[in-house]
């Protein structure tokens, strides 16, 4: 294998490792909003306004996403997904102006009253560490074939070109 190739490989090993890196971290950021939220004990009635039909490449059902939303008199909007999972469009649409008690933080984060029972705020801080785990594993194992293959090699010996 060229190294060319391998540089390419190591490469985008770190940047996929990096961008799952980064989506976790996001997520775990918008948990600890969802904790502040389950925190502040502030509870509020959202309305169900939408669905979004999630279409699953190579199977023939879709199931429906159904999501809530609320204004809060400073102009904040809070939404998110309702925990329904319907193969039914038609009971999908029947939810849409239902209300939901969502529990919010002032400051754009929300959770329905229902889902903060089971609520874990360190699910997604703990898959940050095992990409971080791994990305340093990753590291430490291409440090040590680097130095073995430049060990390896041993020292170049010059070679005097004669007169």
């Amino acid at each position: 294998m060229s190294k060319i190739r391998v540089a390419l490989i190591v490469v985008a090993i770190y940047a996929a490792l990096g961008i799952a890196l980064m989506m976790f971290i996001i997520k775990y950021q918008n948990d600890l909003g969802k904790q502040e939220a389950i925190a502040g004990q502030e509870k509020v009635i959202a309305h169900i306004t939408a669905l979004q039909p999630n279409v699953q490449e190579g199977k023939e059902e879709t199931y429906y996403n159904v999501y809530y939303e609320y204004w809060a008199e400073d102009g904040t909007r809070y939404w998110g997904e309702v925990l329904v999972l319907t193969y039914d469009r038609e009971y999908a649409l029947s939810l849409i102006g239902n209300e939901v008690e969502i529990y919010i933080d002032g400051k754009g984060h929300s959770i329905q009253v229902s889902e903060a029972e089971n609520f874990n705020v360190d699910y997604h801080k703990n898959i940050c560490i095992i990409i971080c785990s791994i990305i340093a594993g990753y590291t430490i194992i291409l440090v040590a074939i680097l130095i073995r293959s430049h060990i390896a090699s041993g020292p170049k010996k010059k070679i005097k070109k004669s007169e």
